[in-house]
């Protein structure tokens, strides 16, 4: 063979399916065949004029606005989802997004660091903590002094508040892990029972109970002298069997005893007979289940297992935890172990991941339009929505108890407690507003807190972005309350790369990406920094300049020559006539998969035929008109973007 012998689809015009053809031209003089770019998205009309209208292949904006539906979702869903994976001392339930509460650490006089807190309670003007072995007393800020200690391997394990008609004394009534239980009136004097013990306590109207031995209760009018054994009845009920005990006893907004057993949740009907009132919901018996219980508004809320529920007044039962964000498999997540409502706003609660050993602060509720949430009110509604964490994680311990109280605070406002599972506390003020950002008492965590936001895809999950720009938008951003970003431009990388800029001028500041930041699945990292803890930065907007960069597919138009007594650019006879080519080009056509084509250029492609039809073409060899075969095909495979 010649050194010098041409390539396909030499001596052809073009090779179909190995067989080689001739093109003809529209005119004389005319191209014989024309490549072109398929037509894509950025011909599509817009279909508003919405930052999502824009064309998708120009720079447009896309921006995270109000957060409120919470924490959880690990991929983009839609241009808009008002929801985030989660952040880090930052609380986005409320619309501009700001930092989270700033927390106070204490560690008492004396600290349980194997059983930790267990309960908060107040008496006689006092706040007291609960926790192993001891009760501590809070006599300022940074000062808890102990106020009883039951001794070595006794623990709490509830405490209830009670005031009798008899004598109008309010004391506290202590469950011990061991020996009786012990009651007080100022939290320092101490008297045991003179042979009752206690798992847990309640008052229902007139009535003060108590659980006493596994599933056994015991009942005492409030009108008797509760320190007075006697005065209890000797009708004596039980809930369900010993192989469960009781955690703890609750009362929901209807006045209904709820019995909290490892195994369930029951309760006592008018008759004194109890009932499972959840007889197919099976826990494993885990110490802690029914242990960790609070209310909100007119809901019981309790822990079983990894799940979080809420009881309603007419005990129905709905599983509302975080373990429901199925999607969430970022550290924020975990089971709830204390729980308090804060007023009708929002309820603070504590969630333990039990990889990590971390705890961190959830806040429940949200605030949101009621559009958003489905209804005509034209003020802001409070929807069911976790959002966390509002602090930054709490290592190697979890939150066991929390208690809201007006001991210690500003006037007009109330208090957090948070007790620790190393017998240690924290607090914080809540704000006296939905927003926290409106209440001048509020204090803000200081320095840096994130938001993760979902991974991002733009709406074209499987397509290649260029990502131009960000821009934040903020009431309040200057050189104490500041904003940067980071981002990572696949979600397997370990770390975020920092994008050099400070967002700091209100009300809104723009910053570039590199040239050539490009991605399919993103992720977006945005820091909110506060410098002074009376203040926060507020972002109500976090926007996404990007293109997308759709995958190039080429086609290509031709006349392929049908007719008899073709001639190759050679010279030679085309050795198949009319019939053949037209059959020829037919099956390609007809092919449902890719047929491979030798282009002029020398090129080869795997193609499909979209497009046929019968007319003349010029013969540029022939110079005449002759009969031909218009198609247009498609690559298989794009080219790069």
């Amino acid at each position: 063979m010649s050194l010098y012998a041409r390539r396909e689809p030499w001596p052809y015009h073009m090779v179909v399916s190995g067989q080689g053809v001739m093109l003809g031209a529209a005119k004389p003089g005319a191209a014989q065949l024309v490549s072109s770019k398929t037509q894509d998205i950025a011909q599509v009309s817009p279909p508003d004029f919405s930052y999502g209208g824009t064309s998708p292949v120009s720079d447009r904006q896309e921006p995270y606005e109000s957060l409120a539906l919470g924490m959880g979702l690990k991929i983009q869903e839609k241009w808009q989802d008002y929801r985030y994976l989660q952040a880090m001392g930052v609380d986005c339930s409320v619309w501009p997004w700001c930092k989270g509460p700033e927390l106070h650490p204490v560690t008492p006089a004396a600290a349980d660091a194997t059983v930790g807190a267990r309960a908060f309670f107040e008496l006689a003007g006092k706040l007291f903590m609960a926790g192993g072995r001891y009760i501590v007393r809070r006599d300022a800020d940074a000062t808890w002094t102990t106020a009883k200690d039951f001794g070595a391997g006794v623990s709490v394990l509830n405490i209830e508040v009670f005031t009798s008609n008899f004598d109008g004394i309010q004391r506290v009534f202590v469950a011990l892990s061991s020996g009786v239980a012990q009651h007080s009136a100022d939290g320092t004097t101490w008297t045991p029972m003179a042979t009752f013990t206690a798992l847990a306590f309640c008052q229902i109207g007139r009535e003060f109970w108590w659980a006493d031995d596994v599933n056994r209760l015991r009942k005492c009018d409030t009108n008797a002298d509760p320190t007075v054994e006697a005065n209890y009845t000797n009708l004596i009920f039980r809930a369900g069997d010993k192989s469960s005990p009781i955690t703890g006893l609750a009362v929901t907004a209807a006045g209904t005893m709820i019995i909290l057993k490892t195994d369930g949740l029951y309760t006592l009907d008018a008759a004194g007979d109890d009932h499972d009132l959840f007889p197919f919901l099976k826990f494993a018996p885990e110490s802690t289940n029914g242990r960790w219980w609070g209310q909100f508004e007119n809901g019981l809320y309790v822990s079983y297992g990894q799940a979080f529920f809420r009881l309603n007044p007419d005990l129905s039962l709905e599983e509302v935890g975080p373990e429901r964000l199925v999607n969430n498999d970022g550290a924020v997540r975990g089971r709830i172990t204390a729980f308090a409502g804060v007023g009708g706003m929002f309820a603070y609660a504590g969630l333990y991941n039990s990889d990590t050993l971390n705890a961190y602060l959830m806040k429940f509720g949200g605030l949101v339009s009621g559009q958003l949430a489905g209804t005509a009110s034209p003020s802001a509604v409070r929807v069911d929505a976790w959002h966390g964490s509002l602090s930054h994680a709490l290592p190697l311990k979890a939150i066991q108890a929390m208690f809201v109280s007006a001991i210690g605070a500003p006037t007009g406002h109330t208090r957090t407690y948070m007790g620790l599972s190393d017998g240690t506390l924290s607090w914080m003020t809540n704000p006296c507003t939905p927003n926290p950002a409106a209440c001048s008492a509020y204090t803000f965590e200081l320095g840096d807190g994130w938001v993760d936001l979902p991974l991002w895809h733009g709406g074209y999950h499987a397509s290649t972005k260029s990502l131009r720009h960000v821009s934040v938008t903020g009431p309040r951003l200057d050189a104490s309350n500041f904003v940067t970003f980071s981002y990572k431009l696949r979600p397997e990388l370990t770390t975020f790369t920092d994008m050099p800029n400070v967002f700091d001028s209100t009300v809104i500041e723009e910053f570039a990406f590199p040239i050539d930041a490009s991605a399919t699945l993103a992720a977006f990292r945005v820091h909110l920094f506060a410098m002074s803890s009376a203040s926060s930065p507020l972002v109500s907007s976090v926007a996404i300049g990007h293109a997308l960069r759709p995958l190039r597919f080429m086609q290509f138009e031709a006349d392929i020559l049908c007719a008899d007594g073709l001639v190759r650019r050679d010279g030679v006879p085309l050795k198949i006539g009319r019939q053949e080519i037209q059959a020829l080009i037919e099956s390609a056509v007809d092919t449902p998969g890719a047929v491979e084509i030798v282009l002029p250029d020398e090129t080869r492609q795997q193609v499909s035929f979209t497009d046929y039809s019968v007319r003349q073409a010029f013969d540029e060899i022939g110079r005449q008109w002759r009969g031909s075969l218009r198609v247009r095909c498609v690559q298989w495979s794009p080219q790069a973007a």
